[in-house]
């Protein structure tokens, strides 16, 4: 069969490719089709036909749009569904009546009206019952009931495999709920908040998590540890804590999960799938938790105090790090001399200054430095190190690395945001230093001294310096 016959309707030349890469705006042809007709499994490179016409492509697009709307209908229409059921039942609660029984006391009998006496309702409804449990047993002893067999919607089809991440798939059902995350679709909306989920199951959970007004209890206890959870679920998973069990392996690097969600997330790491995008600089991540750890790049809170000095950190990890100080100050010991240090990096810088092969002490400037011989380039004029790009040159490695970043490679990194302006930078620092000076209104640094301002920190730093003489005081 030749490449150019469609590959949908086998009679017109066909022009578009069904394997394209995904876009945020659109989705592979191939997977439209498989989303559509559960039936059809197309894979790269079986040597059948790569391309539709113009005319199917129409038509596929159409489909799409309308097997997703229906979706969308269809769980509209039964989330009302359920609104009214449970409104009716709320009713019904309210509505309920209450019978009092009154019995009236003897003394007040009139002796001129005769009654005649009543029968025991006890003894007639024990009789009624008795009859009952007869008629039931009858009914088994007379009817045996059959073995029940399971059966199979999909019997004796051949799993779906995923185009995009190699999954196997037991069912077509299975294989359109997850190729929605592929495709971001999410036809489940949540009718109490905004959000939206891929399938019923994980919508049901989020409704029982958070809007459904009750009183959960942790009723499953663990047996080793007594720990409770809300459901037999999750105590199945827990137990592999005891256990050791770890029932999902990863086919890439053999390396094994006690949960499923934790696999699919590890596969991410090897397809180099990064699905979190921070909403403040370009950067993406593979899961929600660690988009969540980034964000605090981007804020200013402290929510870390030492209990000892009141100190505020934004990682936990420095606070750690910081109450070291105060429980084992001086910790780190020079072997060389015996100096003590409160941090393993001033030890270390510390070594490299005093004690290493290529330190040394500098008669110009009387510094110990921890290579003599790159350090003496500065006051002899010397710059060895040359960019291969252009005609700079260096007598620091840090400065010719710093200078091919900012010149050479990463200078398109960041762009500016306002309209109309198309200027590039290396830099976070610097395209604010941009915005702030010709797009900008308010200068962000002002000197409490006078009546100067800046638009860098580290400016206003050194006119406190020189201006102010601050360092002096």
């Amino acid at each position: 069969m030749t490449n150019n016959v469609c590959r949908l309707c086998c009679q017109k030349e066909a022009t578009s490719y069904i394997f394209t890469k995904e876009t945020k705006q659109e989705i592979q042809i191939c997977t439209k089709i498989m989303y559509c007709c559960t039936n059809i499994n197309i894979k790269e490179g079986d040597g059948l036909s790569a391309y539709i016409c113009d005319n199917c492509e129409r038509e596929l697009n159409a489909c799409h749009q309308f097997v997703l709307k229906c979706e969308a209908s269809d769980k509209k229409l039964r989330s009302q569904a359920l609104d009214m059921i449970s409104q009716v039942i709320a009713d019904l609660d309210d509505c309920a009546a209450k019978i009092e029984v009154k019995l009236e006391s003897d003394n007040n009998s009139d002796d001129d009206h005769q009654y005649e006496e009543v029968p025991n309702t006890d003894i007639i409804l024990k009789q009624i019952e008795h009859e009952e449990v007869d008629i039931k047993m009858e009914n088994k002893i007379g009817n045996k009931r059959k073995p029940y067999k399971k059966r199979s919607k999909y019997k004796g089809m051949e799993p779906c495999t995923c185009t995009v991440c190699g999954r196997q798939c037991a069912n077509p059902s299975t294989f359109k709920v997850h190729m929605r995350s592929h495709t971001n679709e999410k036809p489940y909306p949540c009718p109490s908040c905004d959000k939206r989920y891929k399938d019923s199951g994980t919508l049901k959970r989020h409704m029982d998590r958070n809007h459904i007004q009750r009183i959960r209890q942790r009723n499953f206890i663990c047996e080793n540890c007594g720990k409770g959870f809300f459901s037999k679920n999750d105590v199945k998973i827990h137990m592999r804590t005891h256990t050791g069990e770890t029932p999902y392996e990863c086919t890439m690097c053999a390396v094994r999960f006690t949960q499923i969600s934790a696999l699919y997330r590890h596969k991410k790491r090897h397809t180099g799938e990064k699905d979190h995008l921070c909403p403040t600089c370009p950067k993406k991540f593979c899961t929600k938790e660690e988009l969540k750890s980034h964000l605090i790049v981007h804020s200013s809170e402290k929510n870390y105090a030492c209990p000892l000095c009141n100190v505020l950190f934004k990682y936990q990890n420095n606070l750690k790090k910081h109450i070291r100080l105060h429980s084992e100050p001086n910790r780190f010991v020079c072997n060389h001399c015996g100096r003590t240090f409160n941090v393993k990096g001033n030890l270390k810088i510390h070594i490299d200054k005093q004690h290493s092969e290529k330190s040394g002490h500098c008669t110009v400037c009387s510094k110990n430095v921890s290579n003599i011989e790159v350090h003496m380039w500065r006051h002899t004029g010397q710059r060895p190190l040359k960019c291969e790009l252009c005609t700079s040159s260096f007598y620091e490695l840090k400065a010719l690395a710093r200078h091919m970043n900012f010149r050479h490679k990463k200078t398109d990194r960041y762009k500016c945001e306002v309209e109309g302006c198309l200027m590039t930078f290396p830099s976070r620092p610097m395209l604010d230093f941009h915005t702030a000076k010709l797009h900008g209104t308010h200068i962000p640094f002002p000197c409490d001294r006078c009546t100067r301002a800046f638009y860098r920190k580290n400016d206003l730093a050194r006119h406190k310096i020189g201006t102010h003489k601050e360092r002096l005081l």
